[in-house]
């Protein structure tokens, strides 16, 4: 706020003060007081209207001043009225009034929307292990009566599981800071734990795996590690070629560790590079090759960003796909 803007603003004021101050000369005049009494009381008169506005001036630019280099601090900026102490005047009291009641009621609709999405994710996890309950008796009805068709059965079964164990994810992805230990973990004891568990799909589809380099040891949540891994092998497999091959391997320098996680699929068009984290991107590949639901990689994305690892992905259509994650080389990393 400048001089400028407080004295147009205070234009029509000015105007009224001249009207008073010639009625006032009349009247002066009109009683036969002397000149010097009637300038002695005009500059009296004028000298505490200066005083009265000048006050009010560095009021009003103070407060005005503290709200701007608040707000350009700030990164929540409904933070703002914590920063701010009344100010003293009308119109600044109104407007911290206000803005301390809009900022209340804000906080109350997002306590209100915490508690509404956080009994959502409840009940959706609670609904993904029940409904482990009857997949489970259907692969025990499954092993005790094998055929071709309880065979492609039990097949549909896995990539149900996989879209349930993707929904799990999905619903804690939000409050991961709750349910990860991050601790010292060897990422080739992680990379073979998820090839054991995925080994009937990289054998069904004769998938060759490398491993190179791997012994060293990172900081990270197994759990989640070992599902973003995952993640990266099942698109893989769903993206390959003849003579599929999948390469792990890992380097170091001095403050991170580097995993590399490469195959020789398809690829991915330099069109749909950049999206493919996006939140239900699947693109042209996702599309024409497989079903996908486009929420693997991001998934992938989001968890790499709660646990303060880097990852990022290069692609060639037509030669494969390289995912690069980072791991920074100490145990305190930013959450």
């Amino acid at each position: 706020m400048n001089v400028r803007a407080f004295l147009k603003d205070k234009l029509l004021f000015f105007a009224l003060q001249l009207f008073f101050l010639a009625f006032l000369v009349w009247m002066l005049h009109l009683f036969h007081a002397t000149v010097f009494a009637i300038i002695y009381l005009l500059c009296l008169y004028l000298i505490l209207l200066a005083l009265a506005l000048g006050n009010e001036y560095f009021k009003k630019r103070n407060f005005y001043e503290t709200v701007s280099r608040s707000m350009d601090a700030l990164d929540k900026k409904f933070m703002l009225s914590e920063l701010l102490d009344r100010p003293g005047f009308i119109e600044g009291d109104l407007f911290y009034d206000c803005l301390t009641e809009c900022n209340k009621s804000m906080c109350d609709e997002i306590s209100e929307y915490k508690v509404s999405a956080q009994d959502y994710r409840e009940y959706v996890e609670m609904w993904i292990h029940e409904v482990k309950t009857p997949i489970a008796a259907s692969r025990l009805m499954i092993e005790n009566n094998p055929s071709q068709v309880t065979k492609d059965i039990n097949d549909e079964l896995e990539e149900v599981e996989y879209y349930l164990e993707q929904a799990l994810y999905y619903s804690r992805s939000n409050g991961v800071e709750k349910d990860y230990i991050v601790k010292r973990m060897n990422l080739n004891k992680m990379v073979q734990d998820v090839i054991k568990k995925n080994s009937k799909v990289l054998i069904q589809s004769k998938v060759k795996i490398s491993l190179e380099h791997l012994d060293f040891d990172v900081y990270t949540d197994e759990k989640w590690m070992e599902f973003i891994i995952k993640q990266i092998v099942i698109n893989s497999v769903k993206y390959r070629k003849e003579d599929p091959h999948i390469w792990f391997r890992a380097e170091e320098d001095r403050d991170h560790v580097t995993f590399l996680i490469v195959d020789n699929g398809i690829g991915i068009s330099s069109k749909d590079l950049p999206k493919v984290m996006e939140k239900g991107y699947t693109g042209t590949t996702g599309r024409k090759y497989a079903k996908s639901t486009g929420m693997g990689l991001y998934l992938c994305r989001k968890l790499a960003d709660k646990l303060g690892i880097g990852i990022s992905i290069r692609s060639i259509e037509g030669e494969g796909t390289q995912i690069k994650i980072e791991f920074p080389k100490n145990s305190f990393v930013h959450m």
